[in-house]
């Protein structure tokens, strides 16, 4: 097994689960080298599987961090993040521009988190009215990438998961 360092912090193998913004769960497939521009590159590469469909992605080594490519939550913050799915209140703006602004830098940062600030905020908004459809794909990407990594994290199938977070949500007031 090949070690694959992106930065000093750090260090992923071929194997490993990973977590990137935007894809979600995935799973480091290889460490691959490429010439581009008369320069030799390093790429890691990682493969998305959601539903019947299979993604393969490749980063510059150089660029992990800046990508946001992180390992998966420790369990205590899929703990924090389920508990304010249960009892947290998010931020809610009323301009549907700054809302899916907000929404997208939260969502940008790739922490399980700020993802259930995105889900529950659209939880709550989907209850008063229906959300645009815009806000409607990413409340489904919110509760795809939460469901996933918080599936991964305690050793589940993310169909439950997602019953689960969703049995959260249905209980707010």
């Amino acid at each position: 097994m090949k070690n694959m360092t992106g930065t000093q912090k750090m260090k992923f193998d071929v194997g490993d689960s990973i977590i990137y913004p935007g894809y979600g769960v995935g799973q480091v497939l290889e460490l691959q080298e490429r010439v581009l521009d008369n320069s030799a590159k390093t790429f890691l590469v990682l493969s998305f599987k959601e539903a019947e469909n299979e993604s393969k992605v490749m980063i510059p080594l150089a660029n992990v961090q800046g990508v946001g490519l992180r390992p998966p939550s420790p369990r205590k913050e899929v703990k924090r993040s389920m508990d304010f799915l249960a009892e947290g209140a998010p931020d809610i703006l009323p301009s549907w521009k700054d809302r899916f602004n907000a929404h997208s830098a939260l969502l940008a940062q790739g922490g399980l988190f700020s993802v259930a600030q995105v889900l529950k905020a659209l939880w709550i908004l989907n209850r008063k009215k229906p959300l645009s459809f815009r806000e409607k794909k990413m409340y489904q990407k919110a509760l795809l990438l939460m469901s996933s990594e918080v599936a991964l994290v305690l050793g589940r199938k993310r169909e439950a998961t997602e019953l689960q977070i969703l049995d959260l949500l249905s209980k707010v007031p």
